[in-house]
């Protein structure tokens, strides 16, 4: 189809209204993102993960038009983020597609920059993206945490079973409840996680209604008293069997899911010689696995590519990480004694820190000469994530950070494990 040129100031974006312009959306989301599946299914499973979402508002669906007609669009879901104590309102972009007849036209550019609009409005903590790469860098967005690390294994190497001990069988909506507390067990204690406020309800609904069209039905893993284990979600992408999140809480657990998992992969038209979980390297199913079998860890890196962040309003951001900051201060070494007043500037904004043996609290006006902290917001962002070092910032241009500020900034920012369970994907 040959492009119609328009120009930007001729687009209207603005939230969906209409069945007619609902239908465009999920439509378009289909057949950008799916080209190779039914555009019907697709479209109609994406709309009801998003919609029976219960957070979900129309409101957070936007749309680019050219008169009245449809030409791209995106989601702008609220979310609540998770760094340790602190909760931070986040605003997540999802399905940014334009129409094909309408691309190199600055289309995605309008779609990001009202994204920015609408989250400032609404003073987000952050804006938070799952994108493609060299493109969201120019509205300000950074890297914050890697690819889902994959862990492979063959299937000629699973250890046997032990039958009897644990048993799978499909979830049901009655194990909502102890599978929500499993994975919180096991995701919860990540950095920009989701997990410890996900409700039951939203736990049914994911449940219920995974946004890709699939044959698979999530598994549970049971002890004899039938208590649950673990779980093992599955869905099919490319016409292809993969698992997007697994939990185990022992060896037993783990192994009764892996079995579970190559009996699916034998019954595939070409069953795959290699299977593959995707876990952080700190989780105790990991360690299962490593324990046990012979493991090959991959992880993918895209630079300007992947989980991205920018801040919205720094001082909601600011204020939302004290409780974080308060948990690592408190937790710290008491080699590190530095006490004083901190002058906190990221890009233009200035706020002062007043850090005591205990604690560590906001002041309007330093009542002595403060120590003085600069850093870019990109390369604050990194850190707050526990994506880079502070010796990493320190080699940085244009970061200013004081000598013997050193020991109480590894403190505050440390390097740590940052993820996205596969069921929070948006």
């Amino acid at each position: 189809m040959k492009n119609r040129q328009t120009a930007a100031s001729d687009l209207e974006v603005r939230s969906l209204k209409t069945p007619a312009e609902l239908e465009a959306f999920f439509r378009l989301n289909a057949e950008i993102f799916r080209p190779d599946e039914d555009a019907d299914l697709v479209s109609a499973q994406r709309r009801r993960f998003l919609m029976d979402d219960p957070d979900f508002y129309l409101h957070q669906l936007r749309g680019a038009f050219l008169g009245d007609t449809y030409v791209g669009g995106y989601a702008l879901l609220e979310r609540t983020m998770c760094l340790g104590p602190a909760r931070l309102r986040t605003a997540c972009i999802n399905g940014v597609a334009t129409h094909p007849a309408y691309r190199h036209q600055g289309i995605a550019t309008t779609l990001m920059q009202d994204a920015i609009r609408v989250a400032e409005s609404q003073r987000y903590a952050l804006l938070f993206l799952h994108g493609l790469a060299y493109f969201y860098q120019q509205f300000g967005y950074i890297d914050v945490l890697e690819d889902t690390p994959r862990h492979i294994f063959a299937r000629k190497q699973l250890p046997e079973s032990n039958p009897g001990t644990y048993f799978v069988r499909a979830a049901t909506l009655t194990d909502a409840p102890a599978l929500l507390a499993c994975y919180q067990r096991h995701y919860s204690p990540y950095l920009g996680s989701f997990a410890p406020t996900r409700t039951l309800q939203r736990q049914e609904h994911v449940l219920s209604n995974w946004f890709e069209v699939t044959d698979t039905v999530p598994l549970v893993v049971l002890n004899a008293e039938q208590e649950l284990y673990g779980y093992l979600l599955l869905s099919r992408r490319r016409r292809k069997l993969y698992v997007y999140e697994v939990a185990a809480d022992t060896w037993p657990a783990t192994l009764a899911l892996l079995h579970a998992h190559a009996q699916l992969l034998e019954a595939e038209p070409e069953p795959p010689q290699e299977m593959s979980w995707p876990l952080p390297p700190t989780d105790p199913t990991f360690y299962f696995l490593a324990e046990h079998m012979p493991v090959r860890s991959e992880m993918l890196s895209f630079p300007n590519g992947g989980w991205m962040a920018r801040i919205v309003h720094t001082p909601t951001l600011l204020q939302s990480l004290l409780p974080l900051w308060q948990k690592y201060w408190q937790e710290r070494s008491r080699l590190v004694d530095w006490c004083g007043t901190l002058a906190l500037t990221i890009d233009a904004y200035t706020s002062f820190l007043e850090v005591t043996p205990t604690s560590i609290h906001p002041i309007r006006t330093p009542s002595s000469s403060p120590l003085h902290v600069t850093l870019s917001s990109n390369m604050f962002v990194q850190l707050i994530f526990g994506f880079r070092p502070i010796s990493w910032a320190q080699l940085q241009p244009g970061q200013q950070l004081p000598a013997e500020l050193i020991p109480a900034l590894n403190v505050l920012f440390p390097l740590s494990q940052a993820w996205i369970a596969g069921s929070d994907f948006f």
